[in-house]
């Protein structure tokens, strides 16, 4: 009798964990399906919000006649053994002028280390006016290599912030063939309509992910 009373108790342990086990992969397989669903209006959306920025980005570039104009996004590309956060940057948006290579392609997952005094006074001064390449040749010689790399002459980069204040990238405009144009407070605040209509769109691409 015991041994009947074991086993109907063990059945009906197994019974209870199979249906337990059960509800768990119905959960599972209902979330999945939930994000797989979501994934074509997310992208509509990234889409959509992407092609507003790119228009945007033109319209600077001809405005202050620039040869190219890129968006940066700071973000974490791993960690390194003792922990570290190993930060990068990406260009995730790019225009250019006929006859301007895009670099796109090529300038992603830099880590922060490698350009530090470059980040560091972007963060610090919320931009960064470079009329001369050969000005920062010595003072920041990695950056110096890598803006050469894009065969820049000048450049003027702008901080990009999150609704908090917190910087998540930054604007770049670029100069190649043309002469450095971002001369006058109506060149500057151009470029600051740009940051805004950035921060906007990406905070709107943040809220419909949530």
């Amino acid at each position: 009798m015991n041994n009947i009373t074991e086993f109907l108790n063990d059945f009906a342990l197994l019974i209870l964990g199979l249906g337990a086990l059960i509800v768990a992969l119905l959960k599972t397989y209902k979330n999945t399906r939930k994000e797989l669903d979501s994934i074509p209006k997310k992208l509509k959306r990234q889409a959509s919000v992407d092609n507003l920025i790119i228009e945007e980005l033109e319209k600077l570039k001809e405005s202050v006649n620039a040869d190219r104009v890129q968006v940066y996004d700071f973000h974490n590309g791993g960690h390194y053994a003792n922990g570290r956060s190993a930060l990068k940057t990406s260009c995730t948006y790019e225009v250019c002028r006929t006859g301007i290579q895009p670099k796109q392609a090529q300038l992603q997952a830099i880590p922060v280390s490698c350009i530090s005094k470059f980040v560091s006074e972007l963060l610090n001064d919320g931009k960064l006016e470079i009329k001369n390449l050969e000005e920062i040749k010595d003072s920041m010689p990695a950056t110096y290599q890598l803006k050469k790399s894009m065969n820049l002459n000048s450049f003027y980069d702008v901080v990009i912030n999150n609704k908090n204040g917190d910087p998540i990238g930054f604007l770049a405009v670029q100069f190649v063939k043309n002469q450095y144009n971002v001369k006058y407070e109506s060149d500057r605040m151009r470029v600051l309509k740009t940051k805004f209509f950035i921060e906007e769109k990406l905070e709107e691409l943040l809220k419909g992910r949530k």
